[in-house]
């Protein structure tokens, strides 16, 4: 295989890699707080089922790894793509440091005010990525309208468990 190809396949491991890490070792804050904890709590009648936030947490880091991986790839070629590297990076740990604030710390209060830096992460994010990665825009866009309802599902969670 040529050097580029190589990069190409580094590139993608180690994309791979960095989100599987995170995801591990965000899922590690959360120990029994899901079933427990979190179980008990007053919900908001519009929640959406349990299974459909794992559907979404498996779609979130698919998503992270191939933005990852098409910003990791093309680092030398610009300052807006370093910035959306860094990004990217980011809102791959913030997103880890909400499932602390949330379930490991058990706080409605902190998951609801964790979310709103992490959106505005996401939103600029979204913002570098629509002038140099169209296509990691894109698929970036599901999940931005995810976050608003991730933060009116939240708010709505603190104000009923307070």
């Amino acid at each position: 295989m040529d050097g580029k190809g190589d990069d190409y396949i580094k590139s993608l491991l180690l994309s791979i890699a960095v989100v599987i890490t995170l995801a591990v070792l965000g899922n590690a804050f959360v120990g029994n707080a899901l079933t427990v904890w979190y179980a008990q709590l007053n919900k908001p009648w519009y929640l959406v089922p349990l299974w459909f936030f794992l559907v979404v947490g498996v779609l979130y880091y698919i998503m992270g790894t191939v933005i990852l991986y098409r910003q990791m790839h093309k680092i030398d070629e610009s300052h807006l793509r370093k910035a959306a590297l860094v990004l990217t990076l980011i809102m791959l740990v913030g997103n880890e440091v909400w499932n602390y604030l949330f379930f490991g710390l058990q706080s409605t209060f902190l998951g609801f005010i964790g979310l709103i830096p992490f959106t505005l992460v996401v939103g600029l994010l979204a913002y570098t990525l629509k002038k140099i990665d169209v296509f990691s825009f894109s698929i970036l866009l599901p999940y931005i309208l995810w976050l608003v309802y991730d933060l009116i599902w939240a708010f709505s969670l603190y104000m009923q468990n307070l």
